[in-house]
């Protein structure tokens, strides 16, 4: 199969897939496979809160939806939290993502949860080919491919022999089925890893694609499907040029930090006002989500508005 199905298969299949599956995949504690800013709770609520009310600009948040794609079960950034949206609506994996025609939509690795596929160049005979899983002995490998896939017709050739693209083609289809559909209107806001197209193509001769397992990134991407999560980079390039074809204006990329700094400058002050201890539970939260040595910088917000 393709690697993108097999991506699909190992994250999304009913009976074995890694988000079908109950389990606590998000958090900080040893059984976890990962953490991000929805780890943080309460202040990472209050600093998007903050954030949308700066986005919708003078426009009353009271006519506007909030809406939350792909959260975890059972837990939302607003919970808890006094909000003057009309309506908040969660979207969680099976949900039909449905946006009001008012809505501020916002997301936290939810693209880079999408399958993507792998190429690898060939140097030799001066062509990309396309991997795909298959069974030998019992043990799931990759094959290689000639393809005709016209993705690849886009990819510069690169001087390395060997050189791994692992292409976000689902987060990219993702997100043009969402940002194309004209019925909504509002402020889009996600936050994720990605990189730009000339990063993708000179500077990661090894892809980009991992896996992670207890807090532990791991190479192996076909061993144990529906037991560890698959990701890779996005590709900003594409997908500001998604929001910008659907009509978005003031398609913006920032650091996690930036983002924070520039749109929920008041919630931050406040947080430092009300809490002088430099080491209270808050106070370290908005450490590690602002701070470029923790989440601050590796972590990147794309936001947009169209009204």
């Amino acid at each position: 199969m393709p690697f993108d199905e097999f991506v699909n298969w190992a994250l999304y299949d009913p009976n074995i897939g890694y988000y079908r599956t109950r389990r606590k995949r998000v958090g900080k504690d040893a059984s976890n496979d990962f953490y991000t800013s929805t780890s943080l709770g309460r202040v990472w609520g209050e600093l998007i809160l903050d954030a949308s009310l700066k986005l919708l600009a003078k426009r009353p948040p009271s006519k506007f939806v909030f809406v939350e794609i792909g959260a975890e079960p059972e837990t939302s950034i607003l919970d808890g939290l006094n909000h003057p949206f009309a309506h908040h609506k969660v979207i969680r994996l099976g949900d039909k993502i449905e946006i009001p025609r008012n809505a501020i939509v916002y997301s936290n690795e939810w693209l880079d949860a999408q399958p993507f596929k792998r190429f690898k160049y060939d140097k030799k005979r001066g062509t990309w080919l396309e991997l795909f899983v298959g069974l030998s002995d019992f043990k799931l490998v990759l094959i290689e491919k000639k393809t005709e896939n016209p993705l690849v017709l886009s990819f510069p050739n690169p001087v390395n022999d060997g050189y791994f693209i692992d292409w976000p083609s689902g987060s990219i289809s993702s997100l043009n089925e969402l940002a194309s559909n004209p019925s909504w209107f509002g402020v889009f806001m996600t936050f994720d890893y990605g990189l730009t197209r000339s990063c993708l193509f000179n500077d990661r001769p090894e892809g980009t694609a991992r896996a992670y397992s207890k807090h532990k990134m791991l190479s192996e991407l076909l061993s144990n499907p529906g037991e560890q999560d698959l990701t890779c980079h996005l590709c900003w390039d594409n997908l500001r040029e998604s929001l910008e074809l659907a009509g978005f204006k003031n398609v913006t990329l920032a650091s996690q930090e930036s983002f924070l700094m520039t749109h929920s400058n008041a919630q931050i002050k406040e947080i430092f006002e009300q809490n002088k201890t430099p080491m209270n539970n808050k106070m370290l939260a908005l450490r590690e989500l602002i701070h470029p040595a923790h989440l601050g910088h590796g972590l990147q917000a794309l936001s947009a508005v169209r009204f």
